[in-house]
C-alpha cells in the first residue's frame, strides 16, 4: 500500500508543474497578443510607409513629366554627358545637331575648351549657319564629384545679326549725316548753275541754244531731285505749311515736267512718249508744304517716266504719263500718277515702299520711300495699284487739309 505522504507529494508536484504552465501560457498568451499588436502597429506603419513612397513616386512622376515637358518646350538645347562622355539625355532643340555623330560633337566642344571637363563654362560658336552660345555646368554627386555634365545650347544667331544691324545703322547714320553735308555743299553750286540756265535761256536767240539750255535746265532739275531725295532721306521731313490752290500747282509742276520729258523724248528719240495733266474738277486749296508735295509728285512722274523708257523700243505703241487729281466722295484729295510702262513685278509689290530698294541698275531706292514719307508728314498715304497696263501711284491729303473755293471765289470752310 502506497505511503500516503509520497501521493500527497506527488499531486502537489502536479499541482506546482499545472501552475507553471499555467503561468508560462499566460506568459505566452500575453507575449503573442503584444507580438499581434506589435505586428498590427508595424503593418500600419508599413502602409502608411508605403501610402507615403506612393505619394512621393507620385510627385516625383508628376515633376518628372514637368520638367521633361520643361525641357522639351525649351528653345535652347539640353545635352546631359555621363563622366565618361555618353550621352545621358538630349531635348528636342539638340535636333539640330542630330546628324552630327556623338564623337563629332564631342569633337566639336573639346575645340571649344568644353570637353573634356577642364576647361571653360562657357563658349560660343558656329555650326550649320546658325551662332550658338553654350554653357556647360556639373552635377554633383552625393560623395561631392560630378556625377555628370549639363550642356545649354542657345541660338544666338539673330542677336548677332541685331547687333551687326546695330553697328550697320551706326555706319549708315554716320555715313548720312555726312551725304547731308555733301548734299548742302552741292546745293549751292547747283542753284547758281540753274539761275545762269535761266538767264541764259532768256537771252538765247536760237531755237538750238534754247534746246540745249533745256537740256541743261533738265539735268539740273534731275541733280536738284537727286540731292533732295538725299537730305530728305537723312532727316525727318519738317512741315512748312501753307495754303495753296491746287490748280495753279498742277499747272506748274505739269510745265516744268512738260519740259523734262521733251528733253527725254528729243535725247533718246522717243516720239511715242506723251505726258498729260488732267487739273482738279473744282477749285480746291490745300493746307501742305509745297516743296515737299512737289518733291513727292516729281519723284511719282520721274519714276513713271522711267517705266516708259524701259519699254522696248521695238513697241510701237503710245507710251502715256497722266498726273490726274480728283476730289473723293470722302472729301480726301487725290494725286494720282499713273504710267503705261514695263509696269512693277508682283513679288516686289511689297517692297516698293521699302528705303534703298530698287529694280533699276542705277536707281538708288529712295524715291518711293521719300514719297512715303511725305505722304505719311501729311497724315495721308501713298497707295499702289494695277489697272490693266497702267502703274497707277495715288498720294492722297485728308480731309481736314482741303478747302473748297466756292465758284464767286469766297473760300469756304475747312472740309
Amino acid at each position: 500500500m502506497e505511503n500516503p505522504e509520497n501521493v500527497s507529494g506527488s499531486c502537489q508536484g502536479a499541482e506546482d508543474r499545472e501552475d507553471i504552465l499555467r503561468q508560462a501560457f499566460l506568459s505566452f498568451q500575453s507575449a503573442s497578443e503584444s507580438l499581434v499588436t506589435s505586428y498590427a502597429a508595424l503593418e500600419k506603419r508599413i502602409a502608411d510607409l508605403s501610402l507615403a513612397l506612393s505619394r512621393k513616386n507620385m510627385d516625383f512622376d508628376r515633376q518628372g513629366s514637368f520638367l521633361e515637358a520643361i525641357l522639351k518646350s525649351l528653345s535652347a538645347g539640353v545635352l546631359v554627358l555621363s563622366p565618361g562622355g555618353s550621352v545621358l539625355y538630349r531635348n528636342p532643340a539638340m535636333e539640330v545637331f542630330s546628324e552630327t555623330p556623338e564623337g563629332s560633337l564631342l569633337s566639336l566642344l573639346g575645340t571649344k575648351g568644353l570637353w573634356p571637363p577642364d576647361g571653360r563654362e562657357d563658349a560660343a560658336f558656329d555650326e550649320r549657319s546658325r551662332s550658338w552660345g553654350v554653357v556647360r555646368r556639373p552635377v554633383p554627386g552625393p560623395e561631392g564629384g560630378p556625377i555628370g555634365y549639363v550642356f545649354i545650347f542657345t541660338d544666338v544667331t539673330r542677336i548677332r545679326e541685331m547687333e551687326e544691324e546695330v553697328a550697320r545703322d551706326r555706319r549708315l547714320r554716320a555715313m548720312g549725316e555726312m551725304i547731308a553735308q555733301i548734299a548742302h555743299e552741292l546745293r549751292n553750286p547747283l542753284g547758281s548753275l540753274e539761275l545762269f540756265s535761266a538767264l541764259l535761256t532768256r537771252d538765247a536767240t536760237t531755237s538750238d541754244a534754247r534746246e540745249y539750255l533745256g537740256h541743261m535746265a533738265t539735268s539740273i532739275a534731275s541733280m536738284d531731285r537727286l540731292i533732295g531725295n538725299l537730305l530728305y532721306h537723312t532727316r525727318t521731313p519738317e512741315l512748312q505749311e501753307g495754303w495753296l490752290d491746287a490748280g495753279t500747282f498742277l499747272g506748274r509742276i505739269s510745265t516744268d515736267f512738260s519740259r523734262m520729258v521733251h528733253s527725254v523724248s528729243r535725247s533718246r528719240s522717243a516720239r511715242t512718249l506723251t505726258f498729260h495733266s488732267v487739273p482738279p474738277p473744282s477749285p480746291v486749296h490745300l493746307h501742305v508744304d509745297e516743296e515737299l508735295l512737289t518733291h513727292a509728285l516729281f519723284n511719282l512722274l520721274s519714276n513713271g517716266l522711267e517705266a516708259l523708257m524701259g519699254l522696248p523700243a521695238s513697241e510701237e505703241r503710245l507710251r502715256e504719263l497722266r498726273l490726274e487729281s480728283l476730289l473723293s466722295n470722302d472729301g480726301s484729295y487725290f494725286f494720282v500718277v499713273k504710267d503705261n510702262g514695263i509696269g512693277i513685278a508682283s513679288e516686289v509689290v511689297e517692297r516698293i515702299f521699302d528705303p534703298f530698294f530698287t529694280t533699276r541698275a542705277k536707281g538708288t531706292g529712295l524715291g518711293l520711300s521719300i514719297v512715303h514719307n511725305i505722304a505719311v508728314a501729311h497724315e495721308g498715304e501713298i497707295r499702289y495699284d494695277r489697272e490693266g497696263d497702267w502703274t497707277v501711284f495715288t498720294l492722297i491729303i485728308p480731309p481736314d487739309r482741303i478747302r473748297l473755293v466756292p465758284e464767286n471765289g469766297n473760300e469756304g470752310g475747312v472740309r
